[in-house]
C-alpha cells in the first residue's frame, strides 16, 4: 500500500461519513434541557436529585467543559445545517466526535517519542533519510488517529445515554451525530487502522496496536465493558495511553532509522511517568460524571 492508496482510503472514509452524518441527523436528543444536564464550574448548584439549578439565570455562563457547546440553541442550529447538506457542519461533527483533547495527547506524545528516539540514537538526525522518514511518520499519525477515533468513538456509542446527562454536547448524544453514522467512523476506523500498520511497521507494533483497540473497545462494548469496575478501568487507559502509545512510538522510530531498540533510563521514566499520569486520569475525568452515573445503571 503506497500513499496516494492510504489518501484515497482517508478521502473514502470521509466521504462516507459525511453522507451518513444525513441519515436521521435531528434524531431527537433525551435531555432537551442543557440546564438540567451539566453541573458547571463556575455558576448555579446541584439539588439532591442531580440537576442543575442556574442561579444566575443564564445558559450563556455554562463555561465549565474543555470541548464542546452547551448552549442549546448552537446544537439546535448545527443539527439543522448538517440536515440541509453543509459540509463544515458535518466535518465539525466528526471533529468533536473525535475527542479533539484526546488527539492533541496522541500527537504530543507522538512528537515526544520521536524527539526522544532520535536524540538517543547517535547520528540518527543528521544520517536520516527523511525521504523515507517523513510519510512513514505521517501514516503512523494517521493510524495512531484512527486508532483514537475508534476508541472513543465505540464509547460514545455506548454510553449514548449516559452522555445525554453527562456530556450533551457530544455528537451522538445531541443528535448531531447518527449512531449509524458513528458505526460506519468506528467500523473504518478500526479496519483502516491495522491495514496501515500491518503493511508500514514491524508485527510487533501491529501486535500491540490490535491490542490497544482490543482494550479500548472492551472497555466500553458489553458485556466485558470494564470500565464498570474502576481497578479495570484504571488499568485499561494506564495501558493504552501510558505504555502501549509511548512504547510503540519509540519502538517504530527506533526501527525506521535501522537501530535495534533499547530501553534507556529517560524512556523508561516517561513510560513510567505516563502509565502513572493515565491512571490518575482514568480515576479524576469521571468526577464530573458522578450524578448522571447515578441516574444510568450500567
Amino acid at each position: 500500500m503506497n500513499i496516494p492508496a492510504l489518501l484515497r482510503i482517508t478521502m473514502a472514509w470521509a466521504v462516507l461519513t459525511m453522507y451518513a452524518l444525513k441519515i436521521d441527523a435531528l434524531a431527537p436528543s433525551v435531555c432537551t434541557n442543557v440546564n438540567k444536564c451539566v453541573v458547571p464550574l463556575c455558576c448555579g448548584s446541584v439539588n439532591p436529585l442531580g440537576t442543575f439549578q442556574n442561579t444566575n439565570n443564564s445558559k450563556h455562563q455554562l463555561y465549565m467543559s474543555v470541548e464542546g457547546d452547551f448552549n442549546e440553541e448552537t446544537i439546535s442550529n448545527a443539527k439543522q445545517a448538517i440536515d440541509s447538506g453543509s459540509i463544515k457542519a458535518r466535518f465539525r461533527a466528526l471533529y468533536k466526535f473525535s475527542r479533539p483533547h484526546t488527539i492533541r495527547g496522541s500527537i504530543l506524545a507522538s512528537i515526544a517519542g520521536t524527539i526522544r528516539a532520535l536524540i538517543d540514537t547517535p547520528g540518527a538526525i543528521g544520517n536520516a533519510n527523511w525521504g523515507l522518514m517523513l510519510p512513514r511518520a505521517f501514516i503512523g499519525m494517521i493510524s495512531l488517529l484512527f486508532g483514537n477515533i475508534f476508541i472513543v468513538g465505540i464509547n460514545q456509542i455506548y454510553d449514548k445515554e449516559i452522555d445525554e446527562m453527562n456530556k450533551p454536547f457530544l455528537p451522538v448524544a445531541s443528535g448531531e451525530m447518527t449512531k449509524q453514522a458513528a458505526w460506519i467512523s468506528v467500523w473504518l476506523t478500526g479496519a483502516i487502522g491495522p491495514i496501515l500498520v500491518k503493511n508500514f511497521f514491524p508485527p510487533l507494533l501491529f501486535q500491540l496496536y490490535c491490542f490497544g483497540l482490543f482494550l479500548g473497545g472492551v472497555y466500553s462494548v458489553p458485556p466485558i465493558r470494564t470500565k464498570k469496575n474502576p481497578l479495570l478501568a484504571g488499568m485499561t487507559i494506564a495501558i493504552v495511553r501510558g505504555f502501549l502509545l509511548n512504547f510503540g512510538v519509540y519502538y517504530a522510530v527506533k526501527d525506521a532509522i535501522g537501530v535495534p531498540f533499547g530501553w534507556s533510563p529517560k524512556v523508561s521514566f516517561i513510560a513510567r511517568f505516563m502509565t502513572a499520569f493515565a491512571t490518575i486520569i482514568a480515576v479524576t475525568k469521571d468526577l464530573p460524571d458522578v450524578e448522571g452515573d447515578k441516574v444510568r445503571i450500567y
